[in-house]
């Protein structure tokens, strides 16, 4: 039997959300924050894909041989994790330096970070999530 072993990455941007897991267009199961889970399939080539709400991964095509593990891990865009936080960080600066020194600008160093983000859920949602081959391949013992 063939499977394939899926590990998501720890991040807080989508903790509470369960990514769905489709092997060739079939929804194989759901997986949470940290966790990793082994799908069984059939030999030969498949398609995966990782989906949470309207967003995605791109396709990922995989050969897996008979009693094969190919290994996987998903997550979320690249340098998804500082997003938010550097957001929260410009906007506490802004409400620093427009309360004690009455500097208004600063408002604006957070916008590349919401553009970023409005591209990820909008024009980009086919590559909000990354999956990638971990481990090429690994037989079962």
């Amino acid at each position: 039997m063939a499977s394939i072993h899926i590990q998501r990455t720890s991040e807080y941007n989508n903790l509470m959300r369960d990514y769905k897991v489709f092997i060739d267009g079939q929804q194989a199961g759901n997986i949470s924050n940290g966790q990793h889970k082994t799908f069984t399939t059939t030999p030969g080539d498949h398609t995966l894909t990782v989906k949470i709400d309207w967003c995605s991964s791109p396709d990922l095509l995989i050969r897996v041989d008979d009693n094969e593990t190919i290994y996987l891990e998903v997550g979320g865009f690249k340098n998804g994790r500082w997003i938010m936080p550097v957001a929260a960080a410009i906007l506490a600066l802004h409400f620093i330096l427009t309360t004690i020194f009455n500097i208004s600008y600063t408002i604006f160093l957070v916008v590349p970070a919401f553009v970023l983000l409005f591209y990820y859920i909008s024009l980009g949602r086919k590559r909000y999530l990354v999956l990638t081959e971990i481990n090429k391949k690994a037989s079962i013992n």
